[in-house]
């Protein structure tokens, strides 16, 4: 389906991913294959229950889709989040994966189910289904804690789907990597994949990391700091080895992997804007956008000023997110909400992924010649 020079960002399905993607250019969607996440249902704290049944969750995910992203490229759905109960069923007692694909298919929109090895049998029963429906074949997703014993997890998987390795897609998923042990994870990810069973026999093989934290402790309110990307560094290491098959990229953008359901009454967030450069993630941190003093959400325009000042601002006409950062500075855009930095954030890191993927395996092929 592709090769090592693709990016496989994943994207939890949240309005700011979703308008973020709507705004790529059309060159840069060709570049990638986002792996979608349906996020778990919000809880409603005051009420002490789901916000919205499954049905209402994902209601409107075929339409969502097709009006962010299109329908003329393939993208994967990992629907895990949402079957973590894997007795979830919609109204009229259909699996929310199948009831997923059905809708895609009635939107002629293209995808691929994702499964991992804690999905329960409800969820490898839709998942088989899809396979023989519409034979998209399927994406395994191997996280960290499954890839020290690969042989015995990709047999099994094997024999339960009907698909041969040439229409399954293998997502090595690395999750969160402390960046002071990059070098120790490195050979990690080398070895897992000098070991890995029918490595080229696999329709597609990726590598999938992310050094962004859960909260960004470690930053002072009113500063600006950095962390290093420890899975770009990884993978353009990997790149140096010899393997007889390369990865394509992956990372989750600007988000950590974890979901946290945290009481909104209680939280107390700082105003953030999350810039991703060459081989760092870059945070201008303000202030809480629920004090007055510091002017709630209008403090964004001084953070975006000192954002087109640092010397990793990548230029106005680099991406719709920085375009926006750049007028918001200069007071000619909205301040925004949380939504609106997620949204300029990931479109900004979209670009510059996929760019700088695209970059570094033509140099590599520039110097073999």
């Amino acid at each position: 389906m592709f090769n090592e020079n693709h990016y496989v960002p994943v994207l939890r399905w949240k309005r700011g991913e979703q308008n973020a993607i709507k705004e790529l250019d059309d060159k840069i969607k060709n570049k990638i294959t986002p792996l979608v996440e349906i996020p778990p249902i919000d809880w409603d704290f005051e009420n002490e229950c789901p916000k919205k049944t499954i049905d209402e969750h994902i209601k409107n995910f075929a339409s969502q889709l097709k009006n962010s992203w299109g329908s003329a490229n393939t993208i994967f759905i990992d629907a895990f989040q949402i079957c973590i109960d894997d007795e979830e069923m919609t109204v009229n007692k259909i699996h929310p994966l199948k009831h997923i694909f059905d809708s895609l298919l009635k939107e002629n929109l293209n995808a691929i189910p994702v499964i991992c090895p804690n999905s329960g049998l409800n969820y490898e029963k839709a998942v088989h289904t899809i396979i023989e429906t519409y034979g998209t074949g399927y994406c395994l997703r191997l996280s960290d804690k499954h890839l020290d014993n690969t042989d015995e997890l990709i047999s099994t998987f094997l024999r339960k789907f009907p698909a041969s390795p040439e229409k399954i897609d293998i997502i090595l998923d690395y999750r969160y990597i402390d960046p002071n042990h990059t070098s120790r994870m490195s050979s990690l990810v080398a070895g897992t994949l000098l070991t890995l069973p029918y490595i080229n026999d696999w329709r597609t093989l990726t590598f999938i990391g992310t050094s962004v934290p859960e909260n960004l402790s470690s930053i002072p309110t009113g500063t600006d700091g950095s962390i290093p990307r420890s899975e770009w560094l990884i993978y353009k290491k990997l790149l140096s080895t010899n393997l007889s098959r390369f990865p394509s990229f992956g990372d989750y953008v600007i988000s950590n992997p974890e979901y946290i359901s945290i009481d909104p009454r209680l939280i107390q967030m700082a105003a953030n804007i999350r810039y991703t450069s060459n081989e760092d993630y870059l945070f201008f941190r303000g202030h809480s956008v629920r004090s007055p003093k510091f002017g709630k959400w209008q403090q964004a325009q001084t953070l975006c000023k000192r954002l087109i000042e640092h010397h990793s601002f990548y230029g106005k006409d680099y991406s719709y997110g920085d375009n926006y950062i750049y007028e918001c500075a200069h007071g000619r855009n909205s301040t925004g909400n949380a939504e609106t930095w997620r949204k300029v954030g990931t479109n900004h890191h979209l670009t510059l992924a996929s760019n700088q993927l695209s970059s570094f395996h033509d140099s590599l092929v520039a110097r073999s010649q």
